[in-house]
């Protein structure tokens, strides 16, 4: 009964909810930083919600070559370590964003993410949905692999 409750909640706040435009914005100390975006990330990271508890992830990123007005696509995957059965099991997303002077946005529905990043690691806190009218508040890690 507790489960079908569960579920039923659920189904409710996804029928009712709706995403909406949203960036992931990231910052170097640099006005240079761009130049080293480019190229394949890992990370870790953690996920809040009142409802489904924490959820822990890893991920992995690839970042395309930036073209001469500093847009790129980013193909990012991420997998569920642990936490609650509710918790997403597995994402995988291609993204598309810009950096100039330093200043990196990706443009996406899937929440309001700052952070900032080095050549070789990175950090971000902020809001991601975790599905349609559910979000959470995230703090993530990355790094570059050699």
């Amino acid at each position: 009964m507790k489960r079908n409750l569960i579920k039923g909640f659920v189904l409710l706040s996804l029928t009712f909810a709706n995403l909406a435009q949203a960036d992931f914005i990231f910052r170097t100390n640099t006005d240079t930083g761009c130049t080293y975006l480019s190229g394949r990330w890992i990370g870790t990271g953690t996920a809040t919600n009142w409802f489904l508890g924490e959820c822990i992830y890893h991920g992995t990123g690839t970042i395309s070559d930036l073209d001469s007005t500093g847009h790129f696509t980013a193909d990012v995957r991420a997998d569920k370590e642990s936490g609650s059965f509710l918790c997403p099991s597995h994402s995988k997303k291609q993204v598309t964003g810009i950096c100039v002077n330093g200043s990196t946005t990706i443009n996406t529905e899937y929440g309001n993410i700052a952070g900032n990043f080095s050549e070789n690691s990175g950090d971000a806190k902020g809001t991601l949905a975790v599905g349609p009218g559910m979000s959470a508040e995230v703090d993530i890690q990355f790094s570059r692999v050699e």
